[in-house]
């Protein structure tokens, strides 16, 4: 049996209350034949902001963000509307509208091209089919990683991804996502940058794009992540927790 907690911090970022919510879910929840996968989760997610989710190993969050991203079907009781449109019936157009990062074994980098490898690819793939990508220079890395690094320096186009700090690669997964400058941003695993300092660099970059306008939703492990880290805005929380452990509502 899984449970989930959802809290709010404090006061939202500029956009109006009135606005639709970027996530309404209702029962939201997944089974398979081994049994639950999350669930049932309530919860409203506002546009522009910074959500948290927050899950032990195996607590399902992976599945919660692919889920909210219409990647990954969940049970048809649930009740999901991201980006005003209804899955799983209208995914297509969430996935068009939405980006995902972290994610192990589908945006994962090849260690051993270059940063400017993966920004061509990334652009690419983005072009019409009919256009060729030149070899991405460092203008082009630049303009690529600038909205997510924001003042923080970036990688250099000839920097082989093993080369990469732990931070910067983690950042360089977001950059790539976010090319497509999508309305939702999930993010999972942000336990791959190990310690509390370095951690607390990627969530001033997410909350940043958070603040542009992008709804974000970034996945932990630690229960108390939240709470360690320091915000300008303290961002919403969802808990999701299995068996004895799980959190009460």
């Amino acid at each position: 049996m899984t449970s989930s907690h959802v809290s709010r911090g404090g006061a939202r970022s500029a956009v109006e209350t009135t606005t639709r919510p970027a996530v309404r879910a209702q029962n939201l929840s997944l089974h398979t034949r081994r049994g639950v996968v999350y669930g049932p989760v309530d919860l409203t997610i506002e546009p522009g902001t910074l959500t948290v989710v927050q899950a032990p190993q195996g607590g399902g969050r992976s599945s919660l963000l692919l889920t909210l991203a219409g990647r990954m079907r969940p049970d048809t009781s649930s009740r999901l509307t991201v980006l005003g449109e209804r899955l799983p019936s209208r995914a297509r157009q969430v996935q068009r509208r939405s980006a995902i990062a972290g994610f192990a074994g589908i945006d994962q980098l090849d260690d051993s091209v270059t940063v400017a490898d993966a920004v061509r690819e990334r652009l690419s793939w983005m072009a019409p089919w009919y256009h060729r990508v030149p070899r991405a220079d460092q203008a082009a890395v630049d303009a690529l990683v600038a909205p997510v690094f924001g003042p923080r320096p970036h990688p250099r186009a000839a920097t082989v991804i093993w080369d990469l700090d732990e931070v910067d690669a983690m950042l360089l997964r977001i950059s790539l996502a976010f090319a497509t400058r999508p309305e939702l941003l999930v993010v999972d695993d942000i336990d791959q940058v190990h310690d509390d300092r370095r951690r607390q660099t990627l969530w001033s970059c997410l909350e940043a794009l958070a603040g542009t306008g992008t709804t974000v939703v970034a996945a932990v492990a630690s229960l108390d992540e939240v709470a360690r880290m320091s915000w300008q805005t303290p961002p919403a929380q969802i808990s999701l927790a299995s068996g004895p452990h799980a959190i009460p509502a």
